[in-house]
């Protein structure tokens, strides 16, 4: 009698905690509906009304499948954030992959860097930037080690090599007499500085952490389009060679920069002052220098019946119901999130995979472990989803944790669709945006409470606040738009971000 006992006591928690989040959502205006897609064409609105309990470890406590694994550079998890799907229309249902590099601690190897530095020097950069990007030129040099191997590019309308390729300890010197002496001029021609820095690394062997910094203050003046600077930027880190784009002041072109970023599997960030220029240099290094894994990607095996909606965390390649998502280089430590928004329609499916079943999502790891200089394929395995007999079962399905994990990760997307709104100067379409998204937020935080939604819930607070009192026209306003941007940017992919 004793697991009976238990069984019906976890239903009465769970009934009780899904009327409270029940009360708690109705009396915040959140209704039971999924709200249409925006019309300007941005990540769709969160799903709201979730059964938001405290979250719930033990297997009777939740139907949502998860899958642990664990290899000697990486583990993780893949988990649905429900086990079940509605029998009657098109499901939304989220599926969250975390993947974290192990800390290597005595093991760990300091690996090589190749690093290409491509610096704007176009007119924008005069005064106070020129010289803090000059000084951190040369503070990075003097911290990489004598047999790493360093390349700077400048580029205006053209790009120069100042110094090629080399061995540090080799050019050290000589970067010290160079570097101070460089100069302003002409316009911003990103795409020759990024062909320059990747021409300066094509000859290094796979053994070395190869990335480019691409710095920048201005708008890309070279009139090629973004989509094609993108796809070599991609194809390069296909290679292993990851990018990184740092926005310097309030005027550089974020569009471009966090796209390039993005297809380089690298990290995108705002710097409003020159002077923060040398602590991110810094910390790619030691990123670079830390790295463990390349190439890493999960490849992702849909049944019949799904589709992907839209993916978080990462670029998403989609081939129909094959997924790969790309992770490129990871460092030890470092921790990723990604989730999956699919689409699951049960009269497919079960016409498929019978009746009651909507089928199992396959999930496959593969990465370069530099350690062993090997590759590893790790098949992660299958998730099964059914199909409840009601819309209520297949709420009841739900993790709640993972549920409001992946929420989570969706309003980051759409909070940073509040902020272009506000910048191109609708700040009623902005301030909808972020009230619905704190709304939904602060639900699910008197519900489940974590310390990581609450700082969620304060920077979108301060985001409302600037959307009422800040013109966004202003240097300020456009300085606080770009920052904010980029901190929404990174909350896609770590779970630390706010």
């Amino acid at each position: 009698m004793l697991k009976p006992l238990r069984a019906l006591l976890t239903d009465r928690r769970r009934a009780r905690s899904l009327a409270v989040a029940s009360v708690t959502l109705a009396a915040a205006g959140i209704v039971l509906v999924r709200a249409p897609k925006p019309s300007h064409g941005g990540p769709r609105s969160s799903l709201l009304a979730p059964e938001v309990a405290p979250p719930q470890t033990s297997p009777s406590a939740s139907r949502a499948p998860s899958v642990a694994f664990s290899t000697a550079a990486l583990h993780g998890r893949v988990a649905m954030a429900q086990g079940a799907v509605s029998p009657g229309g098109v499901s939304h249902v989220y599926a969250e992959i975390r993947v974290e590099a192990d800390a290597a601690g005595d093991r760990e190897v300091q690996r090589p860097v190749a690093m290409a530095l491509v610096l704007d020097i176009s007119g924008s950069m005069s005064g106070e930037k020129i010289e803090q990007a000059r000084g951190s030129v040369l503070s990075l040099v003097d911290q990489m080690r004598d047999d790493d191997r360093i390349a700077l590019v400048t580029y205006s309308d053209t790009a120069r090599i100042v110094q090629p390729l080399a061995r540090v300890a080799d050019v050290r010197q000589r970067l010290h007499a160079v570097v101070p002496a460089i100069g302003i001029e002409g316009g911003t021609n990103i795409p020759a500085g990024l062909a320059a820095g990747a021409g300066a690394l094509e000859s290094v062997p796979s053994s070395f952490a190869r990335r480019i910094v691409l710095v920048s203050d201005g708008q890309d003046t070279s009139g090629q389009p973004l989509d094609r600077t993108a796809s070599r930027v991609r194809e390069r880190a296909e290679q292993g060679v990851t990018l990184s784009a740092l926005g310097v002041g309030a005027d550089y072109d974020e569009r471009f920069m966090s796209r390039v970023a993005d297809a380089g599997r690298g990290n995108y960030e705002f710097l409003r002052q020159g002077s923060q220029l040398r602590a991110f240099l810094t910390r790619e290094l030691n990123e670079a220098t830390r790295t463990t894994v390349d190439n890493a990607r999960v490849a992702v095996r849909l049944p019949a019946g799904w589709s992907l909606a839209r993916g978080y965390g990462a670029e998403v390649r989609s081939d129909g119901r094959e997924l790969t998502v790309p992770l490129g280089s990871m460092y030890a430590g470092e921790a990723r999130r990604l989730v999956l928004d699919l689409l699951v329609n049960p009269t497919v499916a079960q016409g498929v995979h019978g009746l009651g079943s909507a089928g199992a999502l396959h999930a496959r790891l593969d990465y370069d472990d530099l350690r062993t200089s090997a590759p590893v394929t790790r098949e992660v395995g299958q998730l099964a989803m059914a199909v409840a007999p009601s819309a209520l079962d297949a709420n009841a399905s739900r993790d709640p944790a993972v549920f409001a994990e992946a929420e989570g990760t969706v309003i980051a997307a759409r909070q940073a669709e509040a902020v272009v709104a506000w910048r191109s100067g609708d700040r009623a379409q902005a301030a909808a945006i972020a009230q619905q998204n704190l709304t939904t937020l602060r639900a699910l935080q008197a519900a489940a409470p974590t310390p990581t939604r609450a700082a969620q819930i304060s920077a979108y607070s301060r985001d409302r606040s600037a959307f009422e009192d800040m013109s966004a026209a202003s240097e300020e306003g456009r300085a606080y738009g770009l920052r904010s941007n980029a901190i929404h940017r990174r909350a896609l992919r770590s779970a630390t971000a706010y």
